[in-house]
């Protein structure tokens, strides 16, 4: 039987997704490098920043889902937040090595994140009715195909920023994301059919301007705020605030809907765990990138290899493995459809662990050797890629999957805020463990201990995991009906 061809609006929304990785791990992979050897920073102060820095691009999703909701739609909220970001990285490629320019350029695309992030997933989710079994191979199509992005970024951006420096290379992700603007702005016919601007809301005036004199209020302020934010070293006090303010918002919504309050528990099982593994998984544009960076022997046929080409590793496994899943996904029927979510989790956990492990030998490796093998290294992170591909899509796949009119931008904002912002800020003071203050054999060993202690704490995770699923399944599952045998008299 032919599988159901996609929508044809999801190509536009794969490019700019395409384009959009581009940008951010273009820059990504260039930050914590740039923050050390052009800024100076000790690898404790580099970390603290780009950890806010991540972690704040993944609040903003919140108030960007909410306005998507409310006000913009999902489409208008994609192609504002997608000038924003191409704004950000102008200001980065500018030839300064001003803190205040840094802090600025990283608040813009703080703000364009927000508006881009989450909706871009809940536009993609507004091709499909609720029982479309095309969701699941949609999901995972955008997912991986966006990675294309993400592979060829690095590879540009670092050896653009190694040839004529940091700052063309930071302008290289920008012109990425404008790229991708323009190719997304082509599409427009193919999606009439979606939720567009509530305009009757944006003319409503309250406290005294209407409520898109308030929007321009507010992005004038943003920018400025998440400066001084960044600058203090402020991000972990709005993201406890943050926190508390979503915790609130779930728990209206499941007093509200009763009606979905099993599945909406679920999702909130599904971030807990999601925001572990992204806790290990965001290690690759800190910890892991500084590893490489002051140990992995990156020598290849007589050329080094620059430290931010290791960033398009993982996204190799995961465009390659998430095409075959993609292809490979069915249809499922609802028996025991969420024990198979668990399993995926469960399984893309145990390729993060086994991943840390390679790390760990490596580490081991290096100790004896005096450095690491670059590709013991390159085989870790790619199982740390293949590994992504059995969290996020399976995820989103479930909140879109509740057809919750109003809520859905918001819910997939608050499992950006968990798998995100609390990630990424986790992921930074579990970070802070291999910091040395210079590079010696004490410095390989602490990366040895901390990749083992996270390959072994990710397992266990595992088989707390697979433990549950057993024991839900013996549990809930219908009686299998006795046959008995006929007995002669």
């Amino acid at each position: 039987m032919k599988t159901p061809s996609q929508p044809r609006a999801i190509y536009y929304i794969v490019a700019i997704q395409i384009w959009e990785y581009f940008s951010f791990y273009g820059m990504r992979a260039l930050l914590i490098l740039y923050l050390t050897h052009q800024l100076g920073f000790d690898d404790s102060h580099a970390i603290s920043l780009f950890s806010a820095y991540a972690s704040l691009v993944y609040v903003t999703p919140i108030l960007g889902g909410w306005l998507a909701d409310r006000l913009l739609g999902n489409r208008t909220a994609v192609i504002a937040g997608a000038l924003l970001m191409t704004l950000g990285h102008v200001v980065l490629g500018f030839e300064s090595d001003s803190i205040w320019s840094l802090y600025l350029a990283l608040a813009i695309i703080i703000c364009g994140y927000g508006l881009f992030k989450s909706n871009i997933s809940c536009l993609l989710g507004e091709l499909y009715a609720a029982d479309d079994p095309r969701r699941d191979g949609g999901f995972s199509l955008l997912y991986a195909a966006g990675n294309v992005g993400s592979i060829a970024a690095p590879i540009a951006c670092g050896l653009t920023a190694q040839w004529y420096g940091w700052h063309i290379g930071f302008a290289l992700a920008g012109i990425g994301m404008f790229i991708g603007l323009l190719i997304f702005l082509s599409g427009h016919r193919h999606f009439s059919h979606t939720r567009g601007i509530d305009k009757q809301a944006l003319c409503a005036v309250k406290f005294v301007l209407p409520t898109w004199g308030w929007l321009v209020v507010m992005l004038c302020v943003a920018p400025v705020f998440f400066t001084l934010l960044l600058e203090n070293n402020g991000a972990g006090y709005l993201l406890a605030i943050v926190c508390l303010f979503a915790a609130q918002m779930v728990a209206r919504i499941m007093v509200s809907s009763p009606q979905h309050r099993r599945a909406l528990w679920q999702i909130v099982l599904l971030m807990l765990t999601g925001t572990l593994f992204w806790v290990l998984a965001q290690q690759g544009g800190s910890s892991i990138s500084l590893f490489i960076d002051n140990f992995v022997s990156r020598r290849l046929l007589n050329i080094e290899v620059p430290t931010a080409l290791f960033q398009s590793v993982n996204a190799v496994a995961v465009m390659a493995g998430g095409v075959v899943l993609a292809w490979l996904i069915r249809p499922e029927g609802k028996t025991r459809s969420v024990l198979r979510v668990w399993l995926k989790f469960a399984f893309g956990l145990l390729m993060m662990g086994c991943g840390f492990m390679l790390l760990a030998l490596n580490a081991r490796h290096g100790t004896v050797d005096g450095h690491a093998s670059m590709g013991l290294m390159v085989g870790g992170l790619a199982l740390m890629g293949f590994a992504e591909l059995f969290i996020d899509p399976v995820a989103m796949a479930q909140i879109t999957r509740l057809n919750m009119p109003g809520v859905t931008g918001m819910l997939t904002g608050i499992y950006m805020l968990a798998t995100g912002a609390v990630a990424n800020w986790l992921a930074g003071l579990v970070a802070q463990q291999t910091t040395e203050s210079h590079i010696s054999e004490t410095a390989i060993a602490a990366y040895q201990h901390f990749f083992s202690q996270m390959g072994e704490w990710t397992i266990g995770c595992v088989a707390v995991i697979v433990l549950l699923v057993i024991a839900a399944r013996l549990l809930f599952s219908p009686p299998v009906p006795c046959l008995h045998e006929s007995r002669g008299d």
